[in-house]
């Protein structure tokens, strides 16, 4: 972690806020002027370290980064100055990055300097680091490609512990240089909270698991799936999810359910065909209790699951509701049938 820290260190950072702010970035790096500058400007350098590009990458032609921004190429003095147009979005208004290379220590002084008209909602609300993080981005990017190294993936970088910590030391640093402009303590501590949200945003842990309490079903016979399919007859908002049958050489009879999801007005249920024979079955002590709509629903939902079954209260007015019935259908699962 400690290199990532250096290489933020190694750029200074100025903002000159006027009514186009201007952002500038400068760092050394130990390489020839004539080698940064190719890798600034020769096309398949740039999509190395920093995006892919086309266009006529020539004095008066234009680009597009892939993704990004476009522009023209309003000036071009090799190996030492760059200029272009920096447009990005519907109604970007006016916006430049100029480049300036200087054979220094042996090496190289790069400057960036991005001038932009901002709309003062944007500012207020991210300040100078809203593209100085950006480029710092851009700036490690090519550091490490002068060096023969592989380039950060920017769209995980956030959630590395050294990205982390490279991207909010940026937007404090870019915190620094707005309030060496002037701007108040406040202000400057809200940008840089919104750009590092940005940049770097927090990684929600997953939701527990809901709890839920879902019917479970048993079945002895072998009668698990015709069950199921009778049942979804039955009720509106009902169908099978999912139903996983026992294979050849598998423990239950072949075909049969081992597993299987469906919904009774909405409701999700689960049920099995057991591969095991227990000594008891389904007791009325445990039913499926059912609130009708009206009395057709009523006595049509009874008299389908009486059929074959046993009645153990039969429809009728029991005083605690208008009317009533209670059965175990031919499955002998117990259902309490209610109307209001």
């Amino acid at each position: 972690m400690k290199k990532i820290i250096d290489e933020l260190t190694q750029a200074h950072r100025e903002l000159l806020d006027g009514e186009r702010k201007v952002v500038v970035l400068r760092r050394h790096y130990d390489a020839e002027v004539e080698d940064v500058w190719q890798a600034c400007t020769d096309g398949d350098r740039l999509s190395r370290w920093f995006l892919p590009v086309s266009g006529d990458l020539r004095l008066g032609g234009t680009y597009q980064l892939e993704g990004n921004a476009g522009g023209e190429i309003l000036q071009c003095e090799p190996p030492s100055l760059l200029r272009v147009s920096w447009l990005f979005g519907p109604d970007p208004g006016f916006s430049e990055v100029e480049v300036r290379l200087t054979g220094k220590d042996g090496g190289t002084e790069l400057e960036l300097r991005h001038t932009a008209e901002v709309p003062p909602e944007f500012w207020g609300q991210f300040g100078p680091g809203a593209v100085g993080v950006g480029w710092d981005l851009a700036l490690l990017g090519l550091a490490l490609h002068l060096r023969g190294g592989e380039r950060v993936d920017e769209a995980t970088f956030h959630k590395t512990e050294e990205g982390r910590a490279y991207i909010t030391g940026s937007c404090q640093a870019w915190g620094e240089a707005h309030q060496a402009a002037g701007a108040p303590a406040g202000e400057v501590a809200a940008a840089v909270a919104m750009t590092t949200a940005f940049y770097a945003p927090e990684e929600q842990p997953p939701a527990p698991p809901q709890q839920k309490v879902t019917p479970f079903l048993m079945f002895q016979k072998g009668d698990a799936e015709e069950a199921m399919n009778f049942y979804v007859s039955l009720f509106d908002d009902a169908k099978v999810v999912h139903a996983e049958r026992y294979g050849p050489g598998e423990q239950g009879k072949e075909g049969t359910i081992k597993l299987a999801r469906f919904t009774l007005a909405g409701q999700e249920h689960m049920c099995i065909d057991s591969n095991v024979k227990h000594d008891f079955e389904f007791t009325p002590s445990m039913s499926l209790y059912v609130t009708c709509g009206g009395e057709e629903e009523l006595e049509r939902l009874y008299g389908a699951l009486v059929e074959g079954g046993q009645a153990l209260m039969p429809l009728g007015s029991y005083g605690f509701s208008t009317r009533f019935g209670w059965v175990n259908d031919r499955f002998g699962v117990s259902w309490q049938l209610n109307l209001p």
